[in-house]
This record gives structure tokens, C-alpha cells and sequence, in this order.
């Protein structure tokens, strides 16, 4: 008797060293999970979780400080209300045709912080399954690379800038050059010949050549300035209908050549803190473009108006007008887009670009409405100054 009784207890404290290491065993399982949730939560990532249904039912902290939302709100299909309207449905679909196909996905959106800026971001999502390999659903993980887009979209704008630039070295600019040595050359004959009619207008079309190198230079000078950095805004208060006067006069001769007006509609004076030579540099190439697609006997109305913080500047004309397949190119490097003026003027469009980088820098905005042989109207924004 006493025999079993000491196998017993023996089998009894072997039970409890089994029952123990169980417990120890679930303590550490225990703290093994809550370790890995801890590390879902605090991982630099943005972490969400879906079910069989789709929907999601887990986010992480990181997520959840990122948007700046609770886990209510993120639940099912709540997250959805951050991504950027114009990418939701390219972002739903390839969320929802990876899910049944089970297959893994990498996409890219933008999607509302907790300051309300859009940032991109990029998703991998995969299945994930469970022990016995049943499909749970999917996990994902997002990125900012906000940093990285828009380096992409800025090498995008360098690439272009460049193809732009020996574009316009390679040909626009060569071609008044080459106009101007070939009629001079000519002119010379004239000259030796006493043809006083020749001379004229021979003279005339070097005149014309020479305004157009000059024009195309200065905006190739500005606008590599301002990619380099070497252009700073410098405001300053100054009369804005005074701007605009003395910078229309500057075109009256070319404007008459082509028995083109130009009117200035204005107020007795409206007082604007800006950099003096960006606005003149905007001026000067909208009269210019003026002039060059209006027809002969037009008319081109430059004026401004208070309004609010801002002044609105407008240059109008009645000419050939622009489609709006063609409206959607303009102020873009990225596109490509030129047109003969209705003496034969050629362009680069430089010039437009050009204005709305520099607008831009005072905060304001450029934009043009037109209609095809009835003219255009481009406007502009500076930022009032209240004395």
C-alpha cells in the first residue's frame, strides 16, 4: 500500500510539472502574441487586416495616427473615405480583382492624412491563410512615398525642360538667326543696288527676325534662372496700371505693322506688392501672343480689376482663338504645343510656361478662356495691396 501511495504522488507531481509547464508554456504564448501585436502596432508601416467578406476589420496604430481616424470609423469600408476620389476606383478594383483571384497586388494612391494633405502611398497586399492553410482574408502594408512621387514627377518635368531646351536651341532659335544673316545678306545687294523699295522692307523682316531672337532669348535667359534657383521673388509695391502702360507702349510699332490696336481698359491706379520684372515678363508675353494670333485690323484689350485680395489682369484678343483639346496643353513643359500665328509667327510656348511659374510664385493663378475664331482671354492673379 505504501508503494502505491508513493507512485501515486509521484505521478501526481509529475502532473503537476506537466500541468506547470503548460501554464509557462501559455504565459510565454501569451506573451508571444501580445509581443507580435505590439509589433504590428508600432511598426513603421501602415498595417490593415480583411476578411473573407472583403472588408477590413483591422488597422494598425501607425495607420490610425496617419489618418488621424478611429477604428470605427477605418472599419469595413470606412478607410475608402480618405483615398483620393480620382484614384478610388482604379484602387478598389485591383483590391477586389486580386482578392479573387488570391493573388498578391502592388498599387499606388493617394490617400488623406490627418492634416488633410493627400500623400501617395504604396500598398502591398497579399493573402494570408491559417495553420491548416484555410484563406482568412488579406493583410497589407502601406508606404509614404510621397518624397519619392514627386521626385519621379520632378525628374518627369527635368526630362521634359531638357527636351524643351535644345528643342528650342536647335531650331526655334536658330531660325531668326539664320533669317537675319540670310536677309541681311540680301539687303547688302539692295544697298549696292540703290533699291530703296527692297531696302525697306527688307529691313522690315530683319526687324521682325531680330524682335523674335530677342523675345525667345530673354525667355530662355528667365526661365534658366528659374530652374536653377537663380531668379529669387523680390516684392515690392508698385502702380499696376502704370506697369501696364508703359509695357503696352513698348508694343504699339509692332502692333501697327499688323494694323492691330491695343486699348488699355483700367482704373486710375490699383496698388500691387509683386516682383516688378516677373509681372513684366507675364505682360510682355501675353501682348506678344496677342499680337502674333490676332488678325490684322484686331484688337487687343489689356485691363484690371480689384477684387477682394487680389487683382485680376486680363489680355484679350479677337483672333484665331485656341480649341479646348489644345487649352488642357498649354503652361504645361510636358506637352508640346505650338501654333503659326496669322502672319506666319511661329512660337515655342516657352513663353506660357514661363508665365504661369512666375505667377505661381506670387501665389496667384493663370488661366485662359477662348473660343476658336472668335479670340482668347488670359488672365492672371496678383495679391492686392491695401494701403
Amino acid at each position: 500500500m505504501d508503494k502505491e501511495n508513493i507512485l501515486l504522488k509521484e505521478k501526481i507531481k509529475e502532473l503537476e510539472k506537466e500541468i506547470l509547464s503548460l501554464k509557462q508554456q501559455q504565459v510565454e504564448i501569451s506573451e508571444a502574441k501580445e509581443l507580435y501585436l505590439k509589433i504590428f502596432e508600432e511598426f513603421p508601416a501602415l498595417i490593415w487586416r480583411s476578411r473573407l467578406d472583403k472588408l477590413c476589420d483591422y488597422f494598425n496604430k501607425t495607420w490610425l495616427d496617419f489618418t488621424g481616424r478611429t477604428m470605427e470609423q477605418e472599419f469595413g469600408n470606412g478607410w475608402a473615405e480618405g483615398v483620393h476620389p480620382d484614384d478610388l476606383d482604379s484602387c478598389i478594383d485591383t483590391y477586389v480583382t486580386a482578392f479573387d483571384k488570391r493573388e498578391a497586388f502592388l498599387m499606388e494612391y493617394r490617400m488623406k492624412n490627418k492634416f488633410s494633405e493627400y500623400r501617395w502611398i504604396r500598398d502591398f497586399g497579399r493573402p494570408f491563410y491559417d495553420l491548416d492553410n484555410s484563406f482568412l482574408g488579406y493583410i497589407g502594408s502601406c508606404y509614404d512615398i510621397s518624397e519619392i512621387k514627386n521626385n519621379e514627377l520632378r525628374l518627369i518635368e527635368l526630362n521634359a525642360a531638357k527636351d524643351k531646351f535644345f528643342s528650342i536651341i536647335g531650331h526655334d532659335l536658330k531660325s531668326p538667326f539664320n533669317s537675319i544673316i540670310g536677309f541681311s545678306s540680301i539687303l547688302m545687294e539692295k544697298v549696292k543696288n540703290k533699291d530703296i523699295k527692297g531696302i525697306e522692307g527688307y529691313s522690315n523682316l530683319i526687324f521682325n527676325s531680330s524682335n523674335k531672337a530677342m523675345d525667345l532669348l530673354m525667355n530662355l535667359m528667365e526661365w534658366s534662372r528659374s530652374q536653377t534657383g537663380m531668379m529669387e521673388l523680390n516684392p515690392e509695391h508698385f502702380d499696376m496700371v502704370d506697369c501696364i502702360n508703359k509695357k503696352t507702349v513698348l508694343y504699339y510699332e509692332i502692333a501697327s505693322q499688323k494694323s492691330i490696336s491695343i486699348k488699355n481698359i483700367l482704373p486710375h491706379n490699383i496698388s500691387v506688392f509683386a516682383d516688378n520684372d516677373m509681372v513684366s515678363t507675364v505682360l510682355r508675353n501675353l501682348i506678344s501672343n496677342a499680337i502674333k494670333f490676332t488678325k490684322p485690323g484686331g484688337e487687343i484689350i489689356v485691363s484690371a480689376i480689384e477684387k477682394q485680395n487680389e487683382i485680376i489682369i486680363s489680355v484679350s484678343d479677337n483672333g484665331v482663338g485656341i480649341s479646348k483639346k489644345n487649352i488642357e496643353k498649354l503652361f504645361r513643359i510636358d506637352q508640346s504645343y505650338s501654333t503659326t500665328g496669322t502672319n506666319m509667327e511661329t512660337g515655342t510656348g516657352l513663353g506660357l510656361i514661363l508665365c504661369k511659374e512666375f505667377v505661381e510664385k506670387h501665389n496667384g493663378k493663370i488661366w485662359v478662356e477662348s473660343e476658336e475664331e472668335r479670340g482668347s482671354t488670359f488672365y492672371f492673379t496678383l495679391p492686392h495691396y491695401n494701403k
